[in-house]
Parts: structure tokens; sequence; C-alpha cells
């Protein structure tokens, strides 16, 4: 390769990038070629071991048991016996650089892998190294789909080594989770774990647990997992009391009109009531002031519908599917399963579409994604975007990263940016292009923002004649299919995000022959990892490809974060922007968004530290109380005065499974009490600074004297309990006492109303212009 080839060559860049960043001492930037010795090693024994026979190879794979992963002969034995069994039983030969994932994962580093270097396989080697030496691990793929399809691939591997495999997806009874949980190696996602996590912290003392204690991780697309989905709450609810539907606020907020009875601000991120809009919903409802204490429900439940009508829209935050709103992953461009709003705005939005409203929900339990993750005793992973994250991994959850080199030197080709005045502007340049490409032969995946933008970008292609097929959270079970057919010659695919879907774009001999896979994304995402693997899907395994961005003022990364005050200099009749400013203020918008995400990211985490404290101090007493008779009969004395006899009373054996029982019961209640006053605290919360307070420190005061609160209620409510009791009481029906008769498991969606910061300075701002107090936005 020539020296200009060379500085055209992506993966240079890639590599001298990494070698600046490690001179610096930045954090995760891994020198994983230290570990090229061990690789050479297993590839001179695993050399040896072609001629060895099948029997005598799963002696020494069923061996590996005795392995120490920190010997680095123990090591190098162990993946080369992988390797070969997986050159056996998978028909698959690991190259060098998927050896060297292998074994730098097994060391406990994150690797960036590119898009195609087959992190599936170094996934199956890593599983079984951690596995063969006795630890419990769960695999943590992108989605369901996939979790079974790589157990599935995966398990002939495993069993060489006398190790069982699994996958935990939607649709398992509790006896077939409980079962798969207890296999070597689970694939599962990382919300199927915490779910049953929630349930498993929910349990009578008869039941028995779902998950086994957390042990290691082996994260798939560990950016995405552990970066873009950390902060969102898993919840786990119980049925609750009926809500009046609100079918006449509904009706009546729809019927309003923007810059007339309400205001959308700048990023379409909060909306306010006008006069008018105040003085229609005061006629409506024939009350005198909408904002006095008396009508505080009302308020909130009108903006909430508003909300709903005017910033939440459908085929962009969620589609409708079988009678139901269901939601949109952002970042993967999928139907988030089992995804919601909170119940307020949730149903709003189901009213708005009309359909019927689900049933309302009280949370019982949550958590973070995050705190999931960060309950394995080891946690390793890869990505083809682990490079771009490798700050966050480090500063978050203390991983070092490392990148592995391509098997093949790359020749994609990476176009600049093309910027344009309008999106409607970008939009024919683009389909221009498109229309070129397919014309010659080209493969082409388009990838756009949201449904709505994959929708109508399919029909300005098919009005040029050009035939494509639609990738969105519509059909997103028929991902596979579609992506494997993406390479063929002259496909045109628009899809929504790509990142996370586990299958590759096989290149056509004639498609390479006609340039390789072009990738042309429609406007910029707000981080720029997901534009890196949208790019990362052209030029795989050395594959020819070239990859570019149409993007335009109007886009909402630039919208949204910036308001720019200048004109460009320079603009082609087509509405090209050719003036290097430009560019350099659509990059600053990207960096803008990155900065807010991240901060609101920490901002969430600094609000969930306390619960989580809180939470690990409330299992401890709960799991006492399950497993050791002592503890419930000390948990009894301290709530009785000294010298009663009740406490021995109960913790008899024909006795004690109730009151361990009902000790659970108001433990769970208090609990769920408090975690529904920390979710109304927050809404507020960023008032306090109207006080000269800290926001953050107030929050952590109150939460910490109400927890204090939980136990001596809890402790009350039982010793109440149990002292009214029966003799002949057995379950708790007997003492007018029931847990949810259903329960059910769903992700709390980001807050698309902006963070606390953001109402605080909406809530000033209307203040210094003399307006009504603004209606309390919703979260």
């Amino acid at each position: 390769m020539g020296r200009l080839e060379q500085l055209r060559d992506p993966s240079s860049w890639r590599r001298a990038f990494v070698l600046v960043r490690r001179f610096r001492q930045e954090p995760g930037t891994a020198n994983l070629r230290r570990f090229d010795p061990l690789v050479e090693a297993v590839l001179r024994e695993r050399a040896a071991l072609h001629g060895l026979g099948d029997e005598a190879l799963l002696e020494r794979a069923r061996s590996a048991a005795t392995a120490d992963l920190a010997d680095d002969g123990d090591l190098v034995g162990l993946v080369a016996v992988a390797s070969e069994v997986a050159r056996r039983r998978l028909g698959l030969e690991p190259f060098g650089v998927q050896l060297s994932a292998a074994v730098s994962m097994l060391r406990e580093r994150v690797v960036d892998m590119a898009t195609g270097e087959g992190k599936t396989l170094v996934g199956f080697l890593v599983a079984a190294g951690l596995a063969a030496t006795g630890r419990r691990v769960h695999v943590l793929s992108a989605n369901d789909y996939l979790a079974g399809r790589d157990a599935h691939a995966g398990a002939p591997l495993f069993a060489a080594f006398g190790l069982s495999c699994a996958a935990v997806v939607d649709g398992m009874d509790h006896a077939a989770r409980h079962a798969a949980y207890r296999s070597d190696v689970v694939y599962a996602t990382v919300h199927q774990v915490g779910f049953d996590l929630l349930r498993d912290r929910q349990r009578p003392a008869a039941a028995q647990r779902l998950v086994p204690e957390l042990d290691a991780a082996v994260i798939d697309e560990i950016d995405a997992v552990l970066l873009d989905d950390a902060m969102v709450p898993l919840v786990l609810a119980g049925d609750a009391e009926p809500r009046p539907e609100g079918a006449s606020l509904a009706g009546a907020v729809a019927a309003m009109t923007a810059g007339v009875e309400y205001e959308v601000d700048g990023e379409r991120r909060n909306v306010s009531l006008l006069e008018a809009g105040i003085r229609a919903l005061e006629e409506h409802f024939g009350v005198d002031d909408l904002y006095a204490e008396d009508h505080v429900g009302l308020l909130t439940a009108a903006h909430v519908a508003l909300h709903a009508q005017a910033l939440v829209h459908r085929d962009v935050h969620y589609i409708v599917a079988d009678g139901q709103v269901r939601l949109i992953n952002d970042a993967r461009g999928r139907v988030a399963d089992r995804q919601r709003w909170p119940d307020g705005l949730h149903a709003a939005i189901e009213r708005k579409e009309g359909i019927a409203v689900t049933a309302q929900a009280e949370v019982l339990d949550q958590m973070l994604v995050e705190t999931v993750a960060r309950g394995y005793r080891v946690v390793t992973g890869m990505s083809g975007t682990a490079l771009e994250a490798s700050e966050r991994l480090a500063e978050d959850l203390h991983l070092r990263t490392g990148t592995i080199p391509t098997n093949r030197p790359g020749i994609r080709v990476d176009e600049r940016d093309r910027l344009y005045l309008t999106a409607e502007r970008r939009d024919a340049a683009a389909a221009g292009r498109v229309q070129a490409a397919h014309g010659a032969g080209q493969p082409v995946l388009i990838g756009t923002a949201s449904v709505a933008d994959s929708e109508r970008f399919a029909e300005l292609l098919a009005a040029r004649g050009v035939a494509t097929v639609v990738l969105n959270a519509k059909n997103d079970a028929a991902e596979a299919a579609i992506i494997a057919r993406a390479g063929e010659h002259g496909a045109v695919t628009v899809s929504t995000q790509m990142a996370g879907r586990g299958v590759d774009i096989r290149l056509a001999p004639r498609a390479a022959a006609a340039g390789g896979l072009l990738v042309l994304g429609l406007g910029r995402y707000d981080s720029a990892r997901l534009d890196h693997q949208l790019r990362g899907r052209a030029g795989r395994q050395g594959d020819p490809g070239r990859s570019v961005f149409y993007t335009s003022l109007d886009d909402d990364v630039v919208t949204e974060h910036l308001i720019i005050g200048l004109d460009p200099r320079s603009v082609d009749p087509d509405g090209r922007i050719n003036d290097k400013r430009f560019r350099q203020v659509y990059e600053h918008a990207q960096r803008v968004a990155e900065g807010k995400l991240l901060q609101l990211h920490r901002t969430t985490r600094r609000y969930h530290t306390a619960t989580d404290q809180h939470r690990r101090l409330l299992l401890t007493t709960r799991e006492a109380l399950l497993a050791d008779p002592a503890a419930l009969e000390d948990y009894l004395t301290r709530i009785w005065p000294a010298g009663s006899d009740e406490p021995r009373r109960w913790t008899r054996p024909a006795r004690r499974s109730l009151a361990v029982e009902v000790a659970l019961y108001h433990l769970d209640r208090a609990w769920a009490r408090h975690l529904n006053l920390l979710a109304e605290l927050r809404e507020g919360i960023h008032l306090r600074v109207l006080g000269r307070q800290d926001p953050l420190e107030e929050f952590n005061l109150i939460a910490t004297d109400d927890f204090r609160t939980l136990a001596h209620e809890a402790a009350a409510a039982t010793r109440d309990t149990l002292a009214a009791a029966s003799e002949d009481a057995t379950t708790l029906a007997d003492l007018g006492l029931r847990r949810p008769s259903s329960t059910w498991t769903y992700m709390v969606a980001d807050n698309p109303f902006g963070s606390e910061a953001d109402r605080f300075f909406e809530f000033i701002g209307r203040a210094l212009r003399g307006d009504r107090p603004p209606a309390i936005s919703y979260t």
C-alpha cells in the first residue's frame, strides 16, 4: 500500500488516533499488543492440536476446569483448545485478531472490533474460557433474537467442555427461566436479567430465586448497553386502582393550536400553556383559577396531555401496532419491548390515538440498567465503537479498553459530509446519489433517524423509480432477512438505526465489482458513535465500500442544540453549503448534544446513588429473613416490648413462614411507597434552587430521612398485623393482606421533555416575564 493509500485507509487513521491518545495516557487506551506473545503461543499450540483425535481433544477440553486464567500457560492452552473445538464443531477457525480479542477479554479488557470482524465467535471463546474455569457466565446480547440465535449456535462448542448453555427470552414461564439460569452459560439481554432480579426481590418465602448471584458478564455492543441504555429504569409494577380516563381533557387539549393556546420552546422539549389556553381549560371545566391549589391534579393532567399532543409524535417516538402504543428505541431503531412512559403520559398518548387505555400500574421496585451491570464481579465486552466510548467506560465502570486491528486492511472510502441549507434540498441531493448508485448496480444502505423519515425517503426514491426495502420498528422482526440481502447487486435498503443488528451485510461478487456497499446517512445522530456504527456497515473484512452523510441546517441535531446567528458565505445552486465554518457548526452541535446527554446521565446516576444504597440495605434484611431463623426472631424482638412472648410464638416452625411473609409484605409495601415519594420529589426538586439549596443534596437528605421512616413503618405494620392475627391464620389472605394479583415489567422511556435543570430555567424564565407559573412538567 502506497503512502497516499495509507492516508486514505480509515484503519490507518484509527491506529494513529489510538497511538496519539496512548502517548497522552488518556483513559481507554489499553495496550493490547502486550498480549501478542500469548496469541502467538495460542496459534502454535492450536496447530499442534490439529492432529489430535476428537476424544483426546475432548479430554483436553474437559480438563480445563483446573485452569487458572491468570496463568499465561493455562490461558494459552484453554484458548487453543477452544479455537480447535470451534474449527471442528462450528466450522469456524478463529483468525489471529479474534484470538487477540479473546485473550484480551479473558484478561478483563474491553475490545474495540470493527463491524464484520467476528465478534460472535469471540464471545463463544470468552464465554467458554470463563465458564470452563468455574465462573457463571451471562452473555448479554442486544436483543432476544440474538440471544436465542447465539445460544443455539454456540451450544456445540460449550458441550465439548461439558458446559450447558441456554437463552432467557420473552415468553418463558418461571420454571423455564429458573432452569435456564442454572446453565453454565446464559444468553440474555441485560433487561431480561434486570427484570428477573426485580422479581427475585419481591419473592415470598416459598418462591425460588430465579437468578443465581451475578458473577461474570460478557457484553456484546458494550457501549450500547452500558452507555446508551445505562440510565433506563427497569420497572416491576403491580395492578393499581383505576384512575379517571380523562377523555374530556384529551379532547380539549387536542382542539388547541400552537402559538394560540400553547407554545413550544425552540428545542421542542418543553411546552407551556398560554393565557388563551388557560382560559379555554378554565371554561371547559368550569373552574375560576386553574392554578389554584385545589386544581393541582387537573393542572398536572392538562400539562401531561399537552405534552402528549405537542411533543410526542407517532412514527418518531412511537408506533401504533395491534391496538397498542409501542415505543421506539432511538439508539437501535427498533420497537422497545415492554417499554412505556410513566402512566400519566402513556395514558395521554393512548387517548390521543383513540385506543384503549392500558391498566394503571403501581411501581413495586425499579433499578437502572447500569445498576444491573455493576452487580457482576467480572465485566468484559466488545463493540465496533468501544474506542469512542472508552473514556466513559473508564470513568463510569473502571473498564480498560483497547483496539483490535482488522483481519484485512480496510479500503472503505469515508467521504466528507455534504451539508445543505434545508432538509428538502438535502433529501433531493441524497435521492439523486442513491438513484445513480442503484443504476450502476451498487448496493446502498440509507440510515435515517426515525420511522417517519425512513418511510418518507423510501417514497421519495419510489417516485424516482428506485425500489427499496424498508427496515424500521414496524417490521424489525424481519431484520435478519432484510440485512442479509442488503449487499446484493443494486439493492437499496432504507433503515433506522443499525446499532446492535448483529447480522453482517455480505457483498455479492457483482456488488463488490460495482464498488461495494454505499452507506448513506440522512442527517447525523446526537451521538457520533451511532454515526460510526452506521458507517461501519460498509467495508467489512477488507471489502470495498463507501460512506457519506448528507446533512442540513434543519437537522434536529442542529435545531435542538444551537442557535446560528450567521449566514453561509458560499452556497451552490442545489443548496449545498461550501462554507467551512458551517461544517464546524454542525460538528459543534453534535458535541453539544453529546455533552447534554452525558450531563443527563451523570445527574441521573447521582439521583439514583442513594436509592441503590437503600435498596442494598433493604435486600440484606429481606434475604436474612428468608434464610436465617435467628434473623426473624431478632427482627420481631426489636418491634415488641422487652419480655414479650410474641417473638418466640411467631418463630415456632408452624407459624414462622407466615411471620416471614408478613414481614416481607410490609417491607415491600413500604419500599413501594418510598419509591413513589422519590418520584414525586424529583418532579419539583429543581425549585429548591430558589431557596439557595442544592437540589441533589436536598433530595438525598429527604430520601435518607424517609428510608429511616420506612424501616420503622414496616416494623410497626408487621407487629400490628401479627398481634391481630388469629391462631388459625395460615396465609396473607387470612390476615386481610393481598399482594398485587398480577405483576408486569417495563422500561421507563427517557424523559422527552428535558432534565430538572431544563424545567428550572423554564420556570425562572416565565417568572421573569411575569407569566403565571408554568404547568407542572412530567417526567
